[in-house]
C-alpha cells in the first residue's frame, strides 16, 4: 500500500506508517539532495510535522561549523619530520643527531602536547627545564648545547606551521640561553698554534706510516675527518696535484661530503711523501692501494672511526710537550685558524675547506690548483715550516731527499 498525501513529501506505506522526503541544496553548490525518512504516525499532520522537523535537522546538520582539524602531537609530527627528511636525502649523521635531540631533550617535555597547543610560554618553560638537566655523565649542559637543542626545535616548528596550517608559529621571538662566560685561563681551543704544530709535526716521525699521512692531510687540507677516512686512490691526482674530496662516512655509511659539493684540496710536495709510504706499507702487507681502494683502510678494511687517533695524538702531544686536547676535529680547525693568520685569500680557504658560506662567491670564482698550493705554502711559512725542514721531515719519514717519484 503506498498512497499520496496532501503534503508534498509525505507518502503512507501502511497503517500508522509513512515515508518522508526532504530536499536540501548541498553546502557551498547549486546542487541539491534527498534524504528518505520512515517513521510512524497517528494521522497525516503528526506525519508532516515530522517532515518539517526533519528538514529543519538536516539543514542545521549541513550549516554548522565545521569540526576543527586534529592535529599530532608533537612526537607524531617529529618522527614523521624525521621519516621525511630521510628521504630527502639528509644525511645519516645529521639525522641521527636531530632523532637523538628529540628524544633526550625536547619530546620528554613538549612530545604530548598538540602541535597547535604548544605556546610560547612553553617553549620558555621548557628552556628552564633544558637548562637544569643533566646529561648522561651527569653534567649539567652548557648553554651552547640548548641552544643547539633550540635551534632544531625551532626548525621543526615552523615546518610544522606550514605543513599542519598551524594559526602561529610558537618560537617566534623565543631567545636562546646567555652564553656561559669563560675565563682566558681555562681556555684549551680544540686546534694547535703554528708553533704547537712545528712541534707536534717534529715528534710524529715514530708514529706509524698511516697514523704521519693521516696527520699530515688533515692538517695541510683541513679536511673533515669522515672525508679523510673515506679517500680512494682515486682521489689523489698527483698530475693534477689536486686531492679530490667528493665523499664522506659516518658509522660506515658512505655519502656526500656534508655541504653536497665536491671539492678539492692541494697536493703539498709532503702530503704526497707521506701518501706514497702509506702506499708502500698497503703492499707489504698484500692490501690493495689502487683504484678504488681506500687510502686508509681500518684493520677489518673498512673505514677508520674520530676515536682512531685518541691514543696517537696523546702520545704525540706527550712528545711535543705540548698540553691541550686535541680531538680528530682539530686538524680542522688548526687549518682553518692558520690559514686565516697568514691572510690566505678567503674565496680560495672556502673552495678547499668546504664551508657552506660565501657560496655565490665560489660560484662564480673560478680557484686555480696552483692558487691552493700557495695557500698551503702561505701556512707553512707562518708556522716557520720551510720548505728544507719539511723535506728533512719527509727525508726522516721514509729515507728520501725529495718527494719526488712515482705517483700513488
Amino acid at each position: 500500500m503506498r498512497r499520496k498525501t496532501k503534503y508534498p513529501g509525505v507518502t503512507q506505506i501502511g497503517p500508522g506508517r509513512y515515508e518522508l522526503r526532504a530536499q536540501i541544496r548541498v553546502a557551498g553548490s547549486d546542487k541539491w539532495t534527498w534524504v528518505r525518512k520512515r517513521v510512524e504516525a497517528a494521522n497525516t499532520e503528526e506525519a508532516a510535522d515530522a517532515q518539517r522537523k526533519l528538514r529543519t535537522d538536516l539543514v542545521s546538520a549541513k550549516t554548522e561549523a565545521p569540526s576543527s582539524p586534529q592535529y599530532p602531537t608533537l612526537t607524531d609530527y617529529a618522527r614523521s619530520w624525521l621519516a621525511r627528511r630521510k628521504t630527502r636525502g639528509a644525511k645519516p649523521s645529521t639525522l641521527a643527531r636531530a632523532a637523538q635531540v628529540l628524544e633526550q631533550g625536547i619530546l620528554p617535555v613538549l612530545g604530548d602536547r598538540r602541535a597547535d597547543e604548544i605556546r610560547k610560554n612553553d617553549i620558555e618553560e621548557w628552556l628552564s627545564w633544558a637548562a637544569k638537566s643533566r646529561s648522561q655523565k651527569r653534567r649539567i649542559r652548557s648553554p651552547e648545547t640548548i641552544n643547539g637543542w633550540l635551534r632544531l626545535l625551532k626548525t621543526v616548528l615552523r615546518d610544522a606551521v606550514g605543513d599542519l596550517d598551524l594559526p602561529r608559529d610558537p618560537t617566534f621571538r623565543v631567545k636562546g640561553l646567555p652564553a656561559r662566560p669563560t675565563r682566558i685561563t681555562d681556555e684549551q681551543p680544540n686546534s694547535l698554534t703554528d708553533d704547537e704544530l712545528r712541534r707536534f709535526l717534529d715528534a710524529m716521525p715514530g708514529e706509524t706510516a698511516e697514523i704521519r699521512a693521516l696527520c699530515v692531510v688533515g692538517f695541510f687540507t683541513g679536511m673533515r675527518f669522515g672525508e679523510i677516512s673515506a679517500l680512494t686512490w682515486n682521489d689523489v691526482r698527483e698530475d693534477a696535484g689536486l686531492l679530490l674530496i667528493r665523499r664522506s662516512h659516518w658509522r660506515g655509511k658512505v655519502t656526500t661530503t656534508k655541504t653536497g659539493k665536491n671539492r678539492s684540496a692541494a697536493l703539498h710536495p709532503v702530503m704526497l711523501g707521506a701518501l706514497r709510504e702509506q702506499r708502500k706499507v698497503l703492499l707489504e702487507r698484500h692490501l690493495p692501494a689502487i683504484g678504488a681502494a681506500l687510502v686508509f683502510p681500518s684493520a677489518t678494511g673498512g673505514y677508520h672511526v674520530p676515536s682512531y687517533l685518541e691514543k696517537p695524538f696523546r702520545r704525540i702531544l706527550k712528545a711535543a710537550k705540548i698540553e691541550k686536547h686535541l680531538s680528530a676535529h682539530g686538524m680542522r680547525r688548526t687549518f682553518n685558524n692558520l690559514m686565516r693568520q697568514a691572510r690566505v685569500d678567503r674565496v680560495v680557504l672556502h673552495a678547499t675547506i668546504g664551508h657552506s658560506s660565501e657560496s655565490m662567491t665560489e660560484h662564480y670564482s673560478n680557484v686555480r690548483p696552483e692558487e691552493k698550493l700557495a695557500a698551503v705554502n702561505q701556512l707553512v711559512e707562518s708556522a716557520r715550516l720551510d720548505q728544507i725542514w719539511l723535506f728533512r721531515w719527509l727525508s726522516g719519514v721514509n729515507g728520501t731527499s725529495t718527494p719526488s717519484g712515482s705517483s700513488p
